[in-house]
């Protein structure tokens, strides 16, 4: 499995450095100007948002942009798959954390330590770290509702959006922390700053990597079944950026 794994990871980035060449090609707009600042629609670059508004090409975004821990003045945390009971209708009620988000948490609170930063957790996430922690200050983002009930999950891009929206006010001078599960941490650290975050991964600090194969969200149980789809993702992202 690991074999497959590995060979599987070689593929999608192949693949997703061709998907990336193709957008770049059909995209002139957003490759022909490099050098501009990246901004979201809502909103403006500021002297102080050294990452979200920094010029970027290609090559920069091979890493994940880091930082230390000390400089967070909040973190995000994003969720990866669940745990549904048998017969539970997810379609009104959110699944329970799992090992995975419950790794997630504990990260959460190795990278906040002592500090009383704000934390922006997904449902998943935040309810570990109110009832393992007891932690304050946490902000939950769970999901949308429909007129009928009935729920609508946030993606990676719409829980930056909800972030951005509600940091509006200090936007240049925060420093945001992204705490995501590894082979999500790219993409989740980069939708933040497509969405006009200062956003990076916390230097030194281990993301959890385990997959969960008895995780409610068929595509979150395995590399294999996960990684297609963010490559996918990761590519779709990549004018944002170079806009």
């Amino acid at each position: 499995m690991r074999t497959q794994q590995k060979r599987w990871r070689r593929f999608g980035i192949a693949a997703a450095v061709t998907a990336v060449v193709a957008m770049v090609a059909v995209a002139p707009n957003a490759a022909a100007a490099p050098n501009t600042p990246v901004t979201s629609h809502n909103h403006s670059a500021t002297a102080g948002n050294t990452t979200a508004h920094t010029p970027r090409s290609l090559t920069s975004l091979a890493t994940i942009p880091l930082r230390s821990s000390a400089d967070f003045t909040y973190l995000i945390a994003y969720s990866f798959g669940n745990r549904v009971a048998p017969g539970q209708d997810t379609t009104r009620t959110v699944g329970a954390p799992g090992p995975v988000n419950e790794a997630l948490a504990d990260t959460v609170a190795e990278v906040r330590g002592h500090r009383d930063i704000p934390v922006y957790a997904q449902t998943e996430i935040a309810d570990v770290l109110a009832a393992k922690y007891h932690m304050r200050n946490v902000i939950a983002i769970g999901p949308e509702k429909n007129h009928d009930g009935t729920l609508i999950y946030l993606s990676t891009d719409g829980v930056a959006a909800k972030v951005a929206a509600m940091r509006a006010a200090t936007e240049s001078t925060d420093v945001a922390g992204v705490i995501a599960f590894q082979d999500h941490l790219w993409r989740a650290t980069y939708t933040s700053i497509a969405n006009g975050i200062n956003a990076f991964a916390p230097a030194g600090i281990a993301m959890p990597s385990t997959y969960d194969p008895q995780s409610g969200q068929q595509w979150t149980r395995s590399a294999l079944a996960y990684l297609p789809t963010d490559y996918l993702g990761r590519a779709a992202l990549v004018p944002r950026l170079l806009r």
